[in-house]
């Protein structure tokens, strides 16, 4: 792509080679520049991801290959230029006067892109730009990439199209990860200019996807010598003419190194830009990376092709939590199928977003209000916490109330089993009458009109909204389980709890009478069933005539040890422990066992682990 007439008008700075001092070895024989592409749109270009170009110096500029940029020379203080025009025109619109120099990693960056288009574009939007990157040797001589495209989004989120994100290197092509011989040898295709292979259904689903008004971005982590490879690629496969559909964004067009860090950050942009509900999922096949970012700006991620087994943290998105096996696609028709359909949300709070981590607020955050309180309650939520914990009693008189303990001496002013009192004494104890941050120097909460709360109260209070609940039922019973089913049928909670047994017959209780009402509560897994859970072969629990005690695991944290996480993360279950008040134990729990939510004492103390 070289060119010897002078096509960018106004490029006052480029008026003598004396002035530019350029490299007087660089010639259209020996240079190669590579342009990105880049995306605006919205309120004054915010967030708006900024092209660049690449200048190289090889033996023979002609020949050029991916492998020869790999090794060549990358110039430092070449004079480039970018310029604009719609598909179809002739004329190239300067989107500069004055030259970018390149740095020592042979880049230069537009600084800024939507101020620098004409209006005539803008009022356009959403339109799709060519773009061409030119590097100059004197007034008249130059090499440019004329490949490069500016997607130009409307400030009307509703007028733009729909974005699908997608992972380059293993998610568009047929091996799907470097995981057999034939995957290498398929790799390997980049030395002969076919990099990666392409499946075929890909190059049948992508304008498909077209037609259905998406823009599909292509984001990837690598480094800037394949982008030549990725361009003859996306030549190859997926272009109509003259027209480039797909816009390629890799990790170095963002600033960002870290891979974790660049999906998060790229496509937080990307969909800030096209609007939050035209961003309609991301494709990739690496869970830490790809899926990392999707979940972390609530977008669908759909798994493609991920062969965990049995190296299971592969579904791991580092920081929220785990994907689970039954939702990777293995062909780009599941793929398809899982974008149309939109983010499969089922009912249940603790299963709507399968990949999140969640802050349960141990009896509402004991450490920092009255525990079992609605202030309590109230307080962890604005602290951070996700969720909510409690365990439930019935007095004498038939009401469920909120209490760890069955007695009230720990934390009232009273004593006595709550099942041998009624409401009225219940309600008459001060439960802030102990509570003390300070050794019991001071007690903030006396006399402040604190009462333990019923699981009405809980349920129906204004601040709380029917905050999500791990619930469980301390008292053995037919009764209570009763009591406690009609609160959860009348509040509308089924979906917002997680409910437990403090053994397994009032377990079963609550499986078989929410069966019988027709109500699907997950549950917890009473000591026993944990016990079964430990002690079964995992081979046994996968087959599908097996019935598993509960839906979620609840266990102490000491309790919690990788090979039991393991176990967890195979049998695509949930685990949750108990109870973790320190920031070194938290951040164990996090960061090295992977565990999908803590209960804790202290929401705020975690909050800001989870989110510093």
């Amino acid at each position: 792509m070289k060119v010897k007439h002078a096509l960018f008008v106004g490029l006052m700075v480029l008026v003598s080679l004396g002035v530019m001092g350029c490299d007087s070895d660089l010639t259209s024989e020996n240079t190669v520049i590579v342009v990105s592409d880049g995306v605006t749109g919205g309120p004054d270009g915010a967030g708006e991801v900024l092209p660049n170009v690449m200048v190289y110096k090889v033996a023979n500029a002609a020949d050029a290959s991916f492998a020869d940029l790999v090794f060549a020379e990358k110039v430092e203080g070449a004079h480039v230029g970018f310029a604009v025009r719609a598909f179809g025109e002739t004329a190239w619109v300067p989107l500069m006067e004055e030259a970018i120099l390149t740095d020592g990693d042979g880049r230069a960056r537009l600084s800024s892109l939507k101020e620098r288009l004409p209006a005539s574009y803008l009022d356009a939007a959403p339109v799709t730009l060519q773009l061409q990157g030119r590097v100059y040797f004197s007034e008249t001589e130059y090499s440019s990439d004329d490949l490069g495209i500016i997607r130009v989004l409307s400030e009307d989120a509703e007028l733009n199209p729909g974005m699908i994100a997608a992972d380059h290197d293993n998610t568009i092509h047929a091996t799907g990860g470097l995981n057999a011989l034939q995957d290498w040898v398929d790799f390997l295709n980049v030395f002969q200019g076919d990099w990666p292979y392409v499946d075929d259904e890909v190059e049948t689903v992508i304008p498909r996807l077209m037609e259905e008004g998406n823009d599909l971005v292509i984001v990837t982590g690598m480094f800037p010598e394949l982008r030549y490879g990725c361009r003859a690629q996306m030549m190859s496969h997926f272009e109509t003419g003259a027209h480039r559909t797909i816009p390629i964004i890799v990790k170095e067009d963002m600033l960002f190194e870290h891979s974790n860090t660049f999906k998060d950050e790229c496509l937080k942009i990307l969909k800030d830009l096209y609007g939050g509900d035209n961003a309609r999922g991301m494709v990739g096949d690496t869970v830490r990376q790809d899926g990392y970012g999707a979940v972390a700006n609530g977008i669908l991620y759909v798994p493609f092709q991920i062969h965990y087994e049995p190296d299971f943290w592969l579904l791991d998105t580092e920081g929220y939590g785990w994907i689970h096996p039954d939702t990777i696609a293995w062909d780009w028709g599941e793929v398809e199928e899982k974008i149309a359909e939109g983010p499969v949300v089922p009912a249940n709070y603790f299963l709507k977003h399968h990949t999140g981590f969640k802050n349960i607020a141990h009896r509402g955050g004991g450490e920092l209000a009255p525990e079992n309180t609605l202030v309590a309650y109230r307080n962890s939520l604005a602290e951070g916490a996700d969720t909510l914990e409690g365990d439930v009693h019935m007095t004498s008189d038939g009401v469920v109330v909120v209490s760890h303990d069955e007695t009230v001496d720990r934390c009232t002013d009273g004593t006595g089993a709550i099942t041998g009192m009624t409401l009225a004494q219940v309600k008459a104890l001060d439960a802030g009458y102990r509570f003390t941050t300070d050794d019991g120097a001071t007690y903030p909460w006396r006399g402040k009109g604190l009462t333990l709360p019923t699981l009405e109260e809980v349920f129906t209070d204004g601040e709380l909204a029917g905050a999500p609940m791990v619930l469980e039922i301390k008292q053995e019973g037919s009764l209570i389980v009763d009591k406690v089913l009609d609160l959860i049928e009348a509040n509308a909670m089924q979906d917002k709890l997680i409910l437990g047994g403090f053994d397994q017959s009032t377990l079963d209780l609550i499986k078989a009478k929410a069966g019988d009402r027709g109500l699907s509560i997950k549950t917890i897994f009473a000591t026993e069933g944990v016990l079964e859970f430990t002690l079964t072969p995992t081979a046994i629990m996968k087959k599908e005539d097996y019935e598993m005690p509960a839906d979620v695991l609840c266990l102490p944290a000491a309790m919690m040890t990788q090979i039991l996480m393991a176990k967890i993360r195979i049998l695509g279950m949930k685990c949750y422990v108990w109870t973790v008040n320190t920031e070194i134990e938290m951040k164990r729990q996090m960061d090295w066992l992977k565990v999908d939510g803590i209960m804790t004492d202290n929401p705020k103390r975690l909050n800001a682990l989870v989110e510093p």
